[in-house]
């Protein structure tokens, strides 16, 4: 694998700046799980226990960051170098930036676009298969429940209609399947439970940053 995939990103990466809730070393593990599973696969992510604790919605707000832009659209599904995307809108004048992310100004791109700049950005951006292979994440075997996006961040994201609609629906299913696990009061106890593993979780990530300092 090259150098630059694997070498450690002692300079907060690339001078991203970190969402609410995330440490440096959560932000270097999603940096490889994006590299290893491609951007939008985030229930890949997810289920890796990569990064447990964090939702989709938390997930999608740092790749903007990662990658210096808001739109995600014309990244979906490709494994890429981070970095360097991030370094190539860094050099883009005459933009509208928040949080260090371009801010997409204009009409939102047709199928055909968004096809082109795809096949574009793998071209310019894309990592290898074998590079990608090689790419190993951490698992810390926490067994929280799958994680959803909340009310806001589905409202407030930079998501289309139908996957807002996607998202409130999956999000209602998993309200009313824990107001069944109340009513039959198996919720407590899970709770609990997934409450400890996230502790341990914590304390696993604050000795690694502290041992890496």
């Amino acid at each position: 694998m090259s150098k630059q995939i694997v070498h450690h990103q002692s300079q907060s990466l690339w001078n991203y700046t970190l969402s609410p809730g995330w440490t440096m070393k959560e932000v270097e593990i999603l940096n490889l799980a994006l590299m290893k599973f491609g951007i939008g696969k985030w229930r890949k992510i997810i289920n890796s226990e990569c990064l447990p604790g964090k939702s989709i919605g938390q997930i999608y707000m740092q790749t903007q960051r990662l990658l210096g832009q808001q739109s995600l659209g014309e990244f979906m599904g490709l494994s890429v170098d981070l970095k360097k995307v991030y370094l190539h809108n860094m050099q883009k004048k005459n933009v509208f930036r928040k949080n260090n992310s371009i801010i997409n100004t204009g009409d939102n791109l047709t199928q055909e676009e968004r096809k082109k700049r795809i096949a574009e950005n793998k071209k310019n951006f894309g990592i290898s298969p074998a590079d990608i292979a090689l790419i190993k994440l951490p698992r810390y075997h926490v067994n929280s429940q799958t994680s959803f996006l909340s009310h806001d961040e589905i409202m407030e994201g930079n998501f289309t209609t139908v996957e807002k609609i996607n998202n409130l629906c999956a999000l209602k299913k998993d309200i009313l399947r824990k107001l069944k696990k109340i009513e039959n009061g198996e919720l407590e106890e899970a709770f609990d439970d997934e409450v400890e593993q996230k502790r341990r979780y914590k304390k696993v990530m604050t000795d690694s940053d502290s041992s890496s300092a």
